[in-house]
């Protein structure tokens, strides 16, 4: 029998080896009616594992448990406030009890370990889920040890933090980019809607910046944006983020403020550059700005028409002369805008009612054989004339005018159907990711009429992967993680899309049911110059490797970048050198010569 565990401190174990003199195959048969098939395969599985009744009384467990400290069970124990490496304490315990008996089981719960004497600390994930073959009421739990991949994962976070310090800022101003300002926009979008708060944006247009440029050379405008961007941080509040959203374009975000104030900081901002004479080669650079002051939600239902409006009111000013700024007035122009998203809204509702949302699928490869393994399927709007068109001409309206679900609704019907159709030409392994809005997740009917409708079109959910961007899980988290748990029970699968681009990215490898990564294409386009992109790419590889999850890098648009995600242990590709989007399903492989599919669409 294994001699008795010494009294440690919680979550601390001894690191010697019992004597196993039990006669184990049997009691593991007495204990689990549902491994006499095979008990070897629980007993001499690598990762510990235990068989336990709901309330936490241990049935049985395997060598590696018991080599990490996990008591052999006596008939009539109660259950064990500690059970190393499942659990610590009896918090944990109840942790891992409950989130057993959800209908997908627990998911990567983390238990930290110290030895005995040594002040190492080792992590462990937990799995377990129902287990109604050993009986009504028990569960089965695996750890699995993570403690190379976490310090790994630790790394590559501070690796990714500096990469997207890097990629989020422009060099020359040191302000947000584009991508990350509409990131931040959302954000507080959001922010101001939870709060009921005023939010304001500025828009400031440099005057005449093109003159200076040709005047004095690009080098000199250059230097004009460097002095700008230092004159300007010192001159907003923390928590104001500045943005360079185009050539000489700055926009700044007012979280939690009213017309009033906002006024006040574009006439300071105005003033500012007005009175900036930085020096170049002895000549003065004197320009001056045109800036426009939006209100979310007065003149905006969203950060898209927020910037829009701030657009508008920027060229009004810059109509009138230059050097001032207006306040967005929402009259003739806004009308004129509005009007065109309502005329695109009718043209919406009829494609809707007569069908002509179609999907069109982009192919994926495995990059070891270079075989079709899955598509991606992508958007696009017939219209009357037969041109099919992007979802960059509708999305606008679609997003405005709550058409996004219903869209997605048919093409996820007309994606099945050309899967189904498809069935005898393509391969029967060949898988369909389709993506979701960030919309979607607030249908609380849409997960049951996806099973319905794949039950009824006869197609196997195990083919099918759900995708979402970060952008979309940072709207609700909690509804988003219920929402694709309930997709994962229902045997779908999910992937998480643009990976690396928000700021929540490693927490959802291990809070969703991941079981595909996809690169955001900033990390893969610039492969081949960039020896940090490559550090990363072939971290993350490794980690979701050790974890079970897929990797695919999308936006490969040559055989080098091909090669190099090769190199690096990326499973699966897309781009358009491996094939553009297209109405029909792929039925062949890339071949070594990199030759694709032309663009149909």
């Amino acid at each position: 029998m294994p001699p008795e565990r010494p009294p440690e401190l919680m979550a601390t174990r001894s690191r010697s080896s019992p004597d196993l003199k039990p006669p184990r195959v049997q009691e593991a048969r007495k204990a689990a009616p549902a491994l006499r098939k095979s008990p070897s395969l629980f007993l001499n599985s690598p990762d510990p594992a235990a068989l336990f009744e709901e309330d936490g009384r241990l049935l049985t467990v395997n060598d590696a448990a018991l080599n990490e400290g996990a008591p052999w069970p006596t008939a009539g124990d109660p259950p064990p406030p500690e059970l190393l490496p499942f659990w610590t304490d009896a918090g944990s315990r109840a942790r891992l009890l409950r989130d057993a008996a959800t209908p997908d089981g627990a998911r990567n719960l983390e238990v930290r370990v110290t030895a005995n004497g040594d002040p190492t600390e080792r992590i462990f994930w937990i799995t377990a889920r129902a287990c109604p073959e050993a009986g009504e009421g028990r569960f089965i739990a695996v750890a699995r040890e993570v403690t190379d991949k976490s310090a790994e994962l630790e790394r590559l976070k501070s690796l990714y933090n500096e990469l997207a310090e890097r990629s989020d800022r422009d060099p020359l101003t040191g302000f947000l980019n584009r991508e990350h300002f509409r990131f931040d926009l959302d954000r507080e979008v959001a922010r101001a809607d939870r709060l009921g708060a005023p939010l304001a944006l500025i828009i400031f247009d440099l005057d005449n910046f093109k003159t200076l440029n040709d005047t004095h050379g690009l080098a000199a405008g250059d230097e004009y944006l460097r002095v700008l961007g230092d004159a300007l941080r010192g001159a907003v509040r923390p928590g104001e983020p500045l943005a360079r959203v185009g050539g000489d374009e700055i926009a700044l975000v007012l979280p939690e403020t009213p017309a009033g104030e906002a006024a006040v900081a574009a006439e300071r901002l105005v003033s500012l550059v007005k009175r900036m004479t930085p020096l170049w080669e002895g000549n003065p650079l004197n320009l001056t700005v045109s800036a426009g002051v939006a209100l979310y939600p007065e003149h905006a239902g969203g950060a898209t028409d927020l910037v829009r409006a701030a657009d508008l009111a920027m060229h009004e000013a810059k109509k009138r002369g230059g050097a001032r700024w207006r306040m967005h007035d929402p009259g003739s122009r806004e009308r004129n805008r509005i009007g065109h998203l309502r005329e695109q809204s009718n043209r919406i509702r009829a494609a809707l009612s007569e069908g002509r949302f179609v999907p069109v699928f982009q192919p994926v490869v495995e990059i070891r054989t270079g075989r079709v393994v899955s598509v991606e399927t992508l958007a696009r709007m017939r219209e009357t004339d037969g041109r099919l068109v992007a979802p960059d001409e509708f999305l606008d309206a679609a997003e405005r005018f709550g058409f996004v679900t219903a869209i997605d609704r048919l093409l996820i019907a007309g994606a099945f159907d050309a899967l189904v159709a498809a069935k005898r030409r393509i391969a029967p392994d060949l898988e369909m990711a389709i993506n979701l809005s960030g919309l979607d997740f607030e249908d609380d009917d849409l997960v049951a009429d996806i099973s319905r409708m794949a039950r009824g079109k006869g197609v196997p959910p195990g083919r099918v992967t759900f995708e979402i961007t970060e952008t979309a899980a940072l709207r609700d988290f909690a509804r988003v993680q219920s929402f694709t748990r309930a997709l994962v029970a229902e045997g779908f699968r999910f992937a998480l899309d643009d990976f690396g681009i928000g700021f929540s990215s490693f927490r959802y490898l291990k809070e969703l049911p991941v079981s595909s990564l996809k690169l955001d294409i900033s990390y893969v386009r610039n492969l081949a110059t960039s020896p940090d992109n490559r550090v990363f790419v072939r971290g993350m590889a490794d980690i979701c490797r050790g974890l079970g999850v897929t990797t695919i890098a999308e936006g490969v648009e040559s055989a080098d970048t091909l090669a190099i995600l090769a190199e690096l242990g990326v499973e699966r590709a897309q781009g358009h050198h491996i094939g553009f989007p297209s109405p029909d399903l792929p039925a062949g492989a890339l071949d070594q010569a990199g030759s694709r599919p032309r663009p149909a669409v």
